[in-house]
C-alpha cells in the first residue's frame, strides 16, 4: 500500500471521526432543546389549567356577591372570570393539541364549566329581574346544591388532568437529564479522546512523511559535499497543532450550549432566578449538612393581591412586579443564599449557615423595608406588599417537602392575622 494511500486513509478516519462526533452532539443539542420545550410547555399546562380553576371560582364568586347585595359591581369578576376561563380553555386547547387524552379530558372539562356558567347565568338572570318570585327562584337554584355538585367534578377533571400532566412533567425532566448527562459524557472525552487521535497521527505522519523526506533531504546534502550518510533528522508538529486548536475551540462551543440549556432549565424565564425544579434535591442536600449551630432557614414569600393588582393593572404590569420583587428579594438576601420562583406570586428563599433566628429575622426587615418604597411599573406607583413564613431544619422538620409546607403554614398565618408580615413556624399552627 502506497504512502499516499496510507496518509489518505488515516485522515479521512480522523475527519470521519470527528465528523461523526460533531453530528451526535449536534443531535442531541436539538434533542435536549426539544425536550427543554416539552418541560416548558408542560409546566406551562399545568399553571394554565391551575389558573382555570381559578377563573372559575372568580365568576362563581362574583356571581353569590351579585346574589346577595345586588350590587353590580360584583358583575365584574363574574364577567372576567367567564372571559379569562374561555381563554384559558383555548390556550390549553392549542397547546395539547397533539395528544388525544388530554383533548379528551379538556372536552369534558369544557363541558363542566360551560354547564356551571349557564347555572350563574341563569341565576343572575333571575336576580336582574328584580322580583320575589324571581329572586327566591334564583336561590333555590343556588340551594339545590347542582352547582356545588358541577364544581366538585371540575376540581376532580382538573385534578386528574393536572396528575396526567405531573406524571408527564417527572418523565421529561428525566429525558432532559439524561440528554444533558450523555452530553456531558461525550464532551469529557471529546479532549482525551482527540489528544489520543493527534498524538498517534503525528507519529505516524512524522515516521512515515516528515522523518524520511528530512533524512532523504540531508543525506542529499552529505553527498553532494562527499560525506557519509546518517539517520539523524528532526520533526515538526504544526498541522496537529492547528487541528488541536479547532478541536479546542469546537469544545468550547458544545460546553457553551449545554451551559446555556441548564441554565433555562433550572431558571425562571421570567424574573431570572431559580425555577423549583432543582429545589426539593437542593434543598435536601443542605439539611444534610445543617447542625444546631448551622441551621437552613425555608422562607417563603408572597405578593399580598397579586391577582387583584394583575387584574386590575392587566399581565405586562403583572409582570413587571413579579421581576422588580425578584430583585428586591434578591437584594435583601446573602450571596450564598438560595432565591427560588416558586410558581404564581411566591417565592422561596432557602438561607444557609443559620446559627440565631435573629439572623433570619434581620434578613426579612430588610426585605420588608425594600417594600416600603412603592413600585413604580408603566409610571404608575403602586403599593407592594408581602406576607411572609418561616420554617427552620432542624428544628421543625428535617424533611424538604414538610419544610415548605410549614413554612407556607407560617405564611398563610401572617397573611390572615392583621398587621403581622411575618411569622415563624409553630407546630400549632396546623390547628
Amino acid at each position: 500500500m502506497s504512502l499516499k494511500l496510507k496518509l489518505t486513509l488515516l485522515l479521512s478516519s480522523l475527519f470521519l471521526v470527528l465528523l461523526l462526533n460533531t453530528s451526535i452532539v449536534f443531535y442531541l443539542d436539538q434533542e435536549g432543546r426539544s425536550k427543554l420545550n416539552a418541560v416548558t410547555r408542560t409546566h406551562l399546562i399545568i399553571d394554565e389549567s391551575e389558573l382555570l380553576y381559578n377563573d372559575v371560582i372568580s365568576a362563581e364568586t362574583g356571581q353569590r356577591g351579585y346574589l346577595l347585595t345586588h350590587d353590580a359591581s360584583y358583575l365584574a369578576p363574574y364577567y372576567s372570570g367567564i372571559k379569562e376561563s374561555q381563554s384559558r380553555l383555548s390556550e390549553l386547547n392549542s397547546l395539547t393539541v397533539n395528544n388525544k387524552k388530554q383533548q379528551q379530558q379538556l372536552s369534558d372539562i369544557r363541558l363542566l364549566v360551560d354547564q356551571k356558567f349557564t347555572e350563574l347565568a341563569l341565576t343572575i338572570e333571575l336576580a336582574q329581574q328584580n322580583t320575589d318570585a324571581s329572586i327566591k327562584k334564583a336561590i333555590s337554584v343556588v340551594q339545590s346544591d347542582q352547582g356545588k355538585i358541577i364544581m366538585d367534578q371540575i376540581s376532580e377533571k382538573i385534578s386528574t388532568f393536572q396528575d396526567d400532566e405531573r406524571q408527564r412533567l417527572d418523565i421529561e425532566r428525566k429525558e432532559f437529564r439524561h440528554n444533558r448527562k450523555v452530553i456531558t459524557f461525550i464532551v469529557s472525552i471529546q479532549i482525551p479522546l482527540f489528544i489520543l487521535l493527534s498524538v498517534l497521527c503525528a507519529v505516524y505522519i512524522r515516521n512515515k512523511l516528515f522523518k524520511p523526506l528530512n533524512l532523504l533531504i540531508t543525506n542529499t546534502e552529505k553527498l553532494e559535499r562527499g560525506e557519509k550518510p546518517d539517520t539523524t533528522h528532526y520533526t515538526a508538529h504544526d498541522e496537529i497543532g492547528h487541528l488541536l486548536k479547532r478541536f479546542y475551540r469546537m469544545s468550547k462551543i458544545i460546553h457553551k450550549k449545554t451551559a446555556k440549556l441548564t441554565f433555562q432549565a433550572n431558571h425562571d424565564h421570567l424574573t431570572g432566578l431559580l425555577n423549583r425544579t432543582e429545589l426539593e434535591s437542593q434543598l435536601i442536600d443542605a439539611i444534610n449538612l445543617c447542625t444546631e449551630d448551622s441551621k437552613v432557614a425555608v422562607i417563603f414569600i408572597d405578593i399580598n393581591k397579586f391577582k387583584e393588582l394583575n387584574d386590575h393593572y392587566g399581565h405586562a404590569v403583572g409582570d413587571d412586579i413579579l421581576k422588580e420583587t425578584a430583585k428586591r428579594i434578591s437584594s435583601s438576601t446573602r450571596a450564598d443564599d438560595d432565591i427560588y420562583r416558586y410558581g404564581g406570586d411566591e417565592f422561596i428563599v432557602i438561607m444557609h449557615n443559620t446559627a440565631k433566628t435573629s439572623y433570619v429575622e434581620a434578613m426579612i426587615a430588610h426585605l420588608i423595608a425594600q417594600f416600603k418604597r412603592p413600585f413604580e411599573v408603566a409610571n404608575q406607583r403602586i403599593e407592594v406588599s408581602l406576607s411572609i413564613g418561616v420554617s427552620i431544619a432542624p428544628d421543625h422538620s428535617c424533611d424538604a417537602l414538610q419544610l415548605i409546607k410549614n413554612a407556607d403554614t407560617a405564611m398563610y398565618k401572617a397573611k390572615t392575622t392583621a398587621n403581622k408580615t411575618y411569622f415563624f413556624y409553630q407546630s400549632n399552627d396546623e390547628n
